[in-house]
Order: structure tokens, then C-alpha cells, then sequence
């Protein structure tokens, strides 16, 4: 009986064999692989769009101004306008946001391709004319470094300056009104009786949304 008793005993000691857990199949392997990959193209898809936001929040982009300001009064007086001829073709240059980029001309806003400029929408209002000069661009694209040119365009300050480089003289406007609008609020178009020569900008709003479109309007000064 002790005998048995002992044998009971050491068996007792006998430390449990934990069991070997499954092997996962290639199958789940490449499961989990295939599910990994999408949860972090989804979450650089939602991220992106905010990343040029980020880089203004810390940079802060602007341009000085003193150069189109002294040219926007060389045109006024008639003279001739020293341009940087590595920056070729009509310009809209927004120095608060640190834009400066063509105006391209064109049926509709694919001419810009992707983010190659801003595209003039009136084809017969120019800056050296009466009535309301209105470009679109884009405000976010995953194909731009930089976002879109039109990106940081609800930055825009009533008072701040704006420049149009056309061809070869500088005009400059000042910011009277910003405001979203519905898209089908085609009055952004419209020629405003107090503001002789008018120009207009706009861009999809919110970001990553086109429910809506923001609006810059500014008089040449």
C-alpha cells in the first residue's frame, strides 16, 4: 500500500505537459499579412490629406512681397516690369500662403492636370480689364507635394495682398471678403458693381470634401 502510495505521489510531482499550440496555416499567415497591408494604406489615405496642414502649422510659407509690390507700381506708372524669367507664363502669387503659380488658361479645370497651376475660368476678364477675374485650383490632391496650390486658401485674411503677373506687368488686390458657398451658387462669377475690377478664387471645402467651395474675393488696388 505505501508502495502504491509513493508511486501516486511522484506521479503527482510530474510537471504537466503544456499542449502544443495549432500552427497557423499559410492561408491565415497570408490573411493577416493582406489584412496588415490594408489598415495602413487606409490609415496613410486618411493621414495624408492633413500632412501639408501640418507642414504650414510648423513652417509657416510665406513670400516676400516687396518685389511685386514695386512692380505692381512700375505698371501703374506705365514702365516696364523686371520679372524672374525662371518663372515663366501669367502668375498668381499669394504671399501670405507662400503660393506662386501659373494661371492656365482652358475649357475646364483638367488643363491643370495634376497641380501644374490654377486655371482662369473667365477666358475674357484678365486683370487689365473691367469685371471679375475668377480661377479655380485645387485644394487637395494625392498626386501634389505640396497638396494643392489652393491648399491653405481659407488662411486668407480680409486686407491681405495678392499679385496677378499678366503678361508682363504686376496687378495687386487686396482680400474684401472670404465665405464657403454652396456650388450652386454661381454669383461668385458675377461682376460686383463697387468692385470695378474684381478677382476671384475658389477651392473645394471642407478638405477631402466637395460639398461645398471656399471663396476669396479681392479688388485691384
Amino acid at each position: 500500500m505505501k508502495t502504491k502510495i509513493r508511486l501516486l505521489k511522484r506521479k503527482s510531482l510530474k510537471p504537466k505537459s503544456t499542449p502544443l499550440k495549432p500552427k497557423r496555416s499559410f492561408r491565415s499567415k497570408l490573411a493577416i499579412a493582406v489584412l496588415s497591408i490594408i489598415a495602413a494604406t487606409s490609415l496613410i489615405v486618411i493621414l495624408l490629406p492633413y500632412i501639408p496642414r501640418i507642414k504650414y502649422l510648423i513652417f509657416k510659407p510665406k513670400i516676400d512681397a516687396t518685389v511685386y509690390i514695386q512692380a505692381a507700381e512700375q505698371t501703374k506708372q506705365g514702365s516696364k516690369v523686371k520679372t524672374d524669367p525662371a518663372k515663366i507664363g501669367n502668375r498668381l502669387v499669394l504671399p501670405d500662403i507662400g503660393v506662386d503659380t501659373r494661371i492656365i488658361d482652358g475649357k475646364n479645370l483638367y488643363v491643370i492636370g495634376k497641380n501644374q497651376g490654377v486655371w482662369r475660368e473667365s477666358r475674357n476678364i484678365d486683370p487689365s480689364k473691367d469685371g471679375n477675374m475668377v480661377i479655380a485650383g485645387h485644394r487637395f490632391l494625392y498626386t501634389a507635394a505640396n497638396g494643392g496650390w489652393f491648399y491653405n486658401l481659407p488662411e486668407l485674411k480680409i486686407g491681405q495682398k495678392l499679385f496677378v503677373k499678366w503678361n508682363d506687368k504686376v496687378y495687386s488686390y487686396e482680400v474684401y471678403r472670404t465665405r464657403s458657398v454652396q456650388p450652386t451658387q454661381v454669383d461668385i462669377r458675377d461682376k460686383d458693381p463697387g468692385v470695378p475690377r474684381k478677382l476671384t478664387l475658389y477651392t473645394c471645402f471642407p478638405l477631402g470634401s466637395t460639398a461645398k467651395r471656399f471663396v476669396v474675393e479681392a479688388k485691384q488696388i
